[in-house]
């Protein structure tokens, strides 16, 4: 009798030891991966598709003399409160809209405003659908596309100016409630107004020189631009950073992903058709063959898509924003290639190295992203005396005047035809598509990369970056 109690005591044993490893086998997976999770949450943050289209200029219009630019919202959030009032606005259907002549809007930099400029022509309707609008009115068809926004914050009834460039449409609107954005607008003036602050005023090249452009520039230059240095992420990883970030891409375990270590130590990952490769250029590729034909593109869909895959992938991107997106075909499928540029220390920066033109580059094709390529600079946040005693930046009027002959010789190349002392200012100005204040990054080297402070010269032919302090020519890029 006792050892048939033994008997079933131990049969007992083994069949809870059993359950309990089954138990464990079965859960155990499931814990790993909430880690996994856990871990992806610290690396990552929820990039939502407004956080993409955004402006990457600020024109701040305080009376028809003063006015001053932001290249950076951060310490504001001017445009952040204008979302919410752009948002209510573009789903009234209460609102009135007027057309008005580019002579006609030009003069409205003369009253009180804000105009948010953004770096291409944005889908009217997919900006609405950024800002969470479930149902916009008509004017996504008053207006299929924008590249400016302007906000009256004077006396009287607000309204927005949308414009394309070549339309401008005032919009009306009773439900608009802009006083929070003025409180902030005039706080700003009186800022302004203060020496020492760091703001610099700035003039408009029709208003001065008669120059077909309304392009704003400083007659002088107050506070300095803070000296920063790069390097790159990638080349100083260690092989654990390395696999932690294919594991992320792939959202699997190491342990089922092929990886090869080229020759100059670049690294490979492949798992179930897909490629990703960090290269010790500082450059991120990945590839996703398309697994069906797409035979109609929507971008809309296209841009959540990739904001989802770089929330997911690249995690916190500060000052990224989209800069181009065009329209492709391959293997018979259509979808869109997206380019992202990106700010430092509130900067847009330009790129010096030669085989990489953008920050992010993206090909999506609606829900499936078919390429990523992305160049990963980081701010090494070092804290430096930023410029020599008695060493001052210069203007871009000061730019443009040492200069000079150099623009004329490019506005030539562009009218070949006529002779280079029979060209007027004005016309040489009026060539001038944009001047902003940037970074460059000359990519030169892994650690400790000394970007440079720049007046970026963009023409009908190209763009030129002159040094902020020497004004010299340190970069180039011609043709569209």
């Amino acid at each position: 009798m006792k050892e048939r109690l033994k008997t079933l005591l131990l049969i007992s044993l083994v069949s809870i030891s059993l359950i309990l490893t089954k138990r464990l086998w079965i859960e155990l997976p499931n814990e790993m991966f909430n880690l996994f999770n856990n871990k992806d949450k610290a690396y990552s943050a929820s990039y939502l598709l407004s956080d993409m289209i955004i402006p990457n200029k600020y024109l701040l219009n305080f009376n028809e003399k003063y006015h001053t630019i932001f290249y950076d919202d951060s310490k504001h959030g001017l445009w952040t409160n204008t979302q919410k009032i752009l948002a209510t606005t573009l789903g009234s259907e209460d609102i009135k809209i007027t057309d008005i002549s580019s002579e006609e809007f030009s003069t409205y930099n003369w009253k009180p405003s804000i105009v948010f400029y953004f770096p291409e022509k944005i889908n009217t309707y997919i900006l609405a659908k950024a800002l969470d609008v479930k149902d916009p009115n008509y004017i996504v068809d008053a207006i299929s596309s924008v590249k400016s926004i302007y906000i009256y914050l004077g006396t009287g009834d607000p309204f927005f100016v949308l414009s394309n460039d070549e339309n401008h449409k005032i919009i009306y609107d009773n439900s608009i409630d802009n006083e929070q954005l003025k409180e902030q607008f005039l706080a700003i003036e009186e800022d302004a107004k203060v020496q020492g602050k760091g703001y610099n005023f700035y003039y408009s090249l029709k208003d001065i020189y008669g120059a077909d452009k309304d392009i704003y520039v400083p007659y002088e230059m107050n506070g300095t631009v803070p000296t920063v240095y790069v390097e790159n992420q990638i080349r100083n990883l260690d092989i654990k950073g390395r696999r932690e970030i294919a594991e992320k891409f792939f959202e699997k375990s190491i342990d089922y992903i092929r990886e090869i270590v080229e020759g100059n130590e670049s690294t490979i990952y492949e798992y179930n058709n897909k490629v990703l490769k960090l290269n010790v250029n500082g450059t991120v590729e990945y590839y996703h063959p398309l697994e069906e034909t797409v035979k109609k593109r929507n971008l809309y869909e296209s841009l959540s898509t990739a904001a989802e895959f770089i929330s997911r992938n690249a995690g916190i991107t500060k000052g990224m924003y989209l800069d181009k997106f065009e329209e492709i075909e391959v293997d018979n499928s259509v979808g869109y290639n997206l380019k992202f540029k990106y700010r430092l220390r509130g900067l847009p920066v330009i790129l010096g190295n030669e085989e990489v033109v953008d920050f992010i580059e993206i090909e999506v094709f609606n829900n499936h992203v078919r390429s990523y390529k992305h160049f990963i600079r980081k701010d090494m946040n070092k804290i430096i005396n930023n410029i020599q005693e008695g060493k001052k930046m210069l203007h871009s009027f000061q730019i443009i005047d040492m200069n000079y002959d150099f623009l004329v010789e490019e506005y030539l190349k562009v009218n070949n035809s006529m002779n280079g002392a029979e060209v007027a200012l004005n016309e040489v100005l009026s060539f001038i598509e944009d001047i902003n204040l940037s970074y460059f990054d000359p990519c030169l080297k892994d650690i400790e990369d000394e970007v440079v402070p720049v007046w970026v010269i963009k023409t009908v032919n190209g763009l030129y970056a002159f040094n902020v302090y020497s004004g010299s020519l340190i970069y180039e890029k011609t043709g569209k």
